[in-house]
């Protein structure tokens, strides 16, 4: 499992970006998503998953990356679509985009484990998997839901992660990292991500508005 300072990972050959999210227009979030395209490896197809949003954004969305060169894509439905077809159209991607929106307990539910597999199957081949906005706190440790911390999908172990942070949201990120002494908060702002590379590659995209609060019994070799 790749790790850096605090920061440790779900193995695979491919990049996990979390993005804080942001205006489709802004520089910063061009930047984060030039920076996506220009380092994925793998050559497959953009499959966007739109569980936690709407149609006409991940539309929009689509039209925003083939602006910026990405390669051809499709929309999955995980909500509906058969597991096999669900499998196969992740599993064969190259970027899988998980697109933001605020149905985020519709998202997880929705991240069955089929989805899971199909992800960890392409990420193994060098996917890059690109959480968006509210979305990205799906692939931490825990996750903020809608009353209290709920189980995220632990690929950033040990992670509460902030989408959208600023920084008069401190006293709030240190609050819930005392929830869980353990952990630790990231905070990130619209227009910036966190990459996480395959070779243990830590790189800070767009804005570089990325903040992290430990907990107070935080050490890095400990276990959840």
């Amino acid at each position: 499992m790749p790790q850096l300072n605090v920061f440790r990972w779900q193995p695979g050959r491919g990049w996990l970006v979390l993005s804080g999210g942001g205006s489709l227009e802004s520089d910063d979030v061009q930047s984060v998503e030039a920076h996506l395209l220009a380092r994925t490896v793998s050559q497959g197809p953009l499959a966007y998953v739109w569980a936690a949003g709407d149609l006409d954004t991940a539309d929009r969305h689509m039209d925003s990356l083939r602006e910026l060169g990405a390669r051809t894509g499709y929309l999955v439905d995980i909500l509906s679509e058969t597991d096999e077809e669900i499998f196969a159209q992740i599993s064969e991607a190259g970027v899988i985009i998980i697109g933001d929106g605020p149905q985020q307990d519709a998202l997880h539910d929705a991240l069955s484990s089929v989805v899971l597999e199909a992800m960890r199957s392409a990420f193994s081949r060098g996917a890059t998997i690109y959480a968006v906005g509210l979305s990205a706190a799906q692939f931490g440790a825990h996750r903020l839901g809608e009353r209290d911390l709920a189980p995220g999908l632990q690929w950033l172990e040990r992670a509460i992660v902030v989408s959208g942070y600023t920084p008069n949201m401190a006293d709030g990120l240190h609050q819930v990292v005392r929830q869980m002494p353990h952990s630790f908060g990231l905070g990130i702002g619209h227009g910036a991500a966190l990459a996480l590379g395959p070779l243990g590659e830590v790189e800070v995209w767009g804005s570089a508005a990325v903040t992290v609060a430990l907990g107070q019994d935080y050490t890095a070799d400990a276990q959840d």
